[in-house]
């Protein structure tokens, strides 16, 4: 999750925790719309939904009304009301087609059916399900993007690897902040992959596509990040575990590492799975590697 507030992101793990997964249902197309010449080009196809609302985990309570839907080899796209052209709808689909593969490919995961995402560019009210407005969250594996249409494309492949992890059931044993902090729900190594495989996917697509890095490298911004925080030395925000890696940035950074210098992704997922691996796979302890990379980042960034 990139960008929520802590309420929005405490009910969205909740509601992982407390409900069997399962993707919302809009129905199917009933009709085409929107025939334009780029989106024939492209070979995108906007349907009305025969049902007006996208149900996340199949709840009433979780209704989001969508007015549009693009069906798509790797996802599945719906559109909430609003102010929509042909190049945006082009452009998000396009963008999370490939951005879907590129996570898949770069994790090594096979998704079997299309993952979910929900587009809106409408500032919801405090009655909205989610009255979240310039930021992005995923529940199982269905994604709700909510931010001005100028910000987008943003923070796609970041929910997108969340969305991945769900479908593939893997979820990281690496500690989480005390609930002192205000990030107590933060799971940042998960947090981290996600960044990276962002920030990667930037760096080689053709498409127009913002991080929260700007033009700076990963590695940059984490330096500053842990300067800035005193090495993140506040136990009752960062707790006493790897509090070095309670941030997306720092995180990301570190994973970015250990692929870069010390091993494969099939490598770090094993780690992922349980940090108590560490050292059988990548042969040093946690605390040894996290002092290794601050020492790299000190050195060469």
């Amino acid at each position: 999750m990139r960008k929520i507030t802590a309420t929005i992101a405490l009910l969205a793990l909740g509601l992982i925790a407390c409900l069997v997964g399962c993707s919302g249902n809009a129905g199917q197309a009933a009709e085409t719309i929107l025939d334009s010449e780029l989106l024939a080009y492209h070979g995108i196809e906007i349907g009305i939904p025969e049902n007006p609302h996208y149900r996340f985990f199949d709840s009433d309570d979780l209704a989001v009304e969508v007015a549009l839907r693009v069906p798509g080899d790797y996802g599945t796209y719906y559109f909430t009301p609003g102010d929509w052209s042909d190049e945006l709808i082009a452009e998000l689909v396009l963008v999370s087609e490939d951005g879907l593969r590129f996570a898949k490919d770069f994790l090594g995961m096979e998704v079997s059916r299309p993952l979910s995402f929900v587009f809106n560019i409408t500032e919801p009210d405090e009655d909205h399900p989610f009255p979240i407005w310039g930021g992005a969250f995923v529940l199982d594996t269905s994604m709700f993007f909510s931010m001005e249409a100028s910000l987008f494309p943003s923070l796609i492949v970041h929910e997108t690897v969340h969305a991945i992890l769900a479908y593939a059931d893997r979820q990281s044993n690496f500690p989480q902040p005390p609930e002192t902090s205000s990030w107590a729900w933060a799971m940042f190594l998960e947090e981290g992959l996600c960044d990276l495989i962002d920030f990667l996917f930037a760096q080689e697509t053709a498409h127009n596509y913002p991080t929260n890095y700007g033009d700076e490298h990963l590695h940059t911004v984490a330096l500053r990040t842990l300067n800035q925080n005193d090495h993140f030395s506040d136990e009752l925000e960062f707790g006493t575990r790897y509090p070095q890696l309670m941030s997306y940035e720092t995180a990301a950074s570190f994973i970015y590492f250990l692929l870069e210098h010390h091993g494969t992704i099939d490598d770090f997922m094993r780690v992922f799975d349980d940090i108590y691996l560490m050292e059988d796979v990548f042969g040093q302890t946690m605390e040894g590697m996290i002092a290794e990379w601050i020492a790299y980042l000190n050195e060469h960034w």
